[in-house]
This record gives structure tokens, C-alpha cells and sequence, in this order.
């Protein structure tokens, strides 16, 4: 579904990514996990544009990004920011519609897709679709941010730390929801995140970087029972407590 090979990015001469590559397969949800400045948000902006790579290829479906208009690239992948970036004068629904606007939605389509998107994050279509996101909770404000970028049916989602501006105990709560949402089921995901307990319970595999570089790529069990190098192993080391929150929060099967 998605392919990232070898591509770095340098900012004045330094390389903030070098040479990354990987795949995500479809239906996959792939953490890039790391340190602040270790370049994983830099490896998300790459694959939809938001930052141009500075050398090597990345693909979505077999086409190369760079044959596409940055634009159209865009209004067909989901995105989603760290504080929601809402529009603050647009209404939840408001917010919800841009994406289908500009893809020339009709009226009707986009107001049913509006309604089943508020029903599914639990916020009644009466109650909040007028409502102005200052008027939101933390959490009702992230629901709202993954409505948005949802409202299209992109068959990818970007998440650049979807739930780091929220409280320990909102954060749990979203993420519970993040899991059990049909909506991102059927989605290719690469989500960013520093959290290792998010990383354990919301990745199907995870990328752990380090000063621009992939240090391993593979499951929550790999990375912890067959680390790579010392890199992999102090920093799930450093988190252990953190580790073992996770595991507690995991399905008996996982």
C-alpha cells in the first residue's frame, strides 16, 4: 500500500531523516515511534507532501507521490494533528464538510456522512454539529479532528501525535475508542507517537527511530524480545514500567 524507499530529508545540510525505508502493508497500522528529533513526524510529512523529500521515492499503490498534484494527494489521505488544528470559527459540521467540499460532495452526501460520523465518535448530531470547538471538551475536540479526516473515506490515515495534547485520563479513553472504531478498521494507518504504551496497544507493527535512522522495524515482540542493537534495548528498557502498562491493557490474545 504504501512504500518509503531510502529517503532522506536534510535541513542546512544535516540529514533530519536518512535513507528510511518501509512498507506498510494494507489495513496495517504502523507506529513510528521515537524520541523528540528523532524524524518520525519529518517521515510522516513525506508521504503526503507536506515536506518534500530530499532524495529517494515514496509510493502509494504502486505510483510514485511525486506524479501527483501535492493537493490532490492530500484531500485523499487523512490527517490528523496533535491538538486537532480545527478551524475555530467553522462548526464541528463545518469543520467535518472541508475535505467534501472540495471534492464537490453534494449537500445531502455530505450532511448523512456528517450525521454518521458524529454518531459513531458519540456526539449526537443535534447537539454538536452547530456547536464551535471552543465549546468542546479535549477529548470532543480529537473526536472532531478524526471525523475531519475521516469524512472522505481516504483509504490512509496520517496521525502526527493524535492524542499528545490530552489528559492522562482523556488519552486512555480515546485511545480504548481509537481501537474499537470500525472507521479506522479498514484503514491503512502510520501513526506517529513518543508513547510507548500507545505504540503497544494501537500498532500492528513499530518503527523505532533514532537521529534519522530506522534502528528495527517489527512487532511489539520483536522489538522487546529480539531488540537489534543496544539502541532498541535501553530505550524499551528506559520505559519498561510503561511497557508493562500496556501489556496489561492488551485482550488476553494479543
Amino acid at each position: 500500500m504504501i512504500n518509503v524507499h531510502k529517503v532522506s530529508k536534510r535541513f542546512n545540510g544535516t540529514n533530519a531523516v536518512n535513507e528510511v525505508s518501509f512498507e506498510v502493508q494494507e489495513g496495517e497500522t504502523l507506529i513510528l515511534l521515537g524520541t523528540s528529533g528523532c524524524g518520525k513526524t519529518t517521515t510522516l510529512r513525506m508521504i503526503n507532501r507536506l515536506t518534500e523529500p530530499s532524495s529517494g521515492a515514496i509510493s502509494i499503490d504502486g505510483k510514485s507521490i511525486l506524479t501527483l498534484n501535492p493537493e490532490t494527494l492530500r484531500r485523499s489521505i487523512g490527517y490528523v494533528l496533535q491538538g486537532n488544528g480545527l478551524f475555530p470559527h467553522y462548526t464541528v459540521a463545518e469543520n467535518i464538510a472541508i475535505v467534501p467540499k472540495l471534492l464537490n460532495w453534494d449537500k445531502l452526501k455530505i450532511l448523512h456522512r456528517t450525521q454518521e460520523l458524529l454518531d459513531k465518535f458519540a456526539l449526537p448530531y443535534k447537539e454538536f454539529a452547530g456547536a464551535y470547538p471552543s465549546e468542546l471538551s479535549g477529548g470532543q475536540q480529537q473526536r472532531v479532528g478524526l471525523a475531519r479526516a475521516l469524512a472522505a473515506n481516504p483509504p490512509v490515515l496520517l496521525m502526527d501525535e493524535p492524542f499528545g495534547a490530552l489528559d492522562p485520563i482523556t488519552r486512555s479513553d480515546v485511545r480504548k475508542e481509537f481501537k474499537e472504531l470500525d472507521e479506522l478498521k479498514k484503514r491503512t494507518i502510520v501513526m506517529v507517537t513518543h508513547d510507548v504504551q500507545e505504540a503497544i496497544e494501537l500498532g500492528s507493527r513499530i518503527c523505532l527511530m533514532d537521529k534519522g535512522r530506522i534502528m528495527q522495524i517489527g512487532t511489539k515482540t520483536d522489538l522487546m524480545l529480539q531488540p537489534a542493537n543496544e539502541v532498541v534495548t535501553k530505550f524499551f528498557n528506559h520505559y519498561r514500567n510503561a511497557v508493562a502498562d500496556a501489556y496489561r491493557q492488551l485482550p488476553a490474545n494479543n
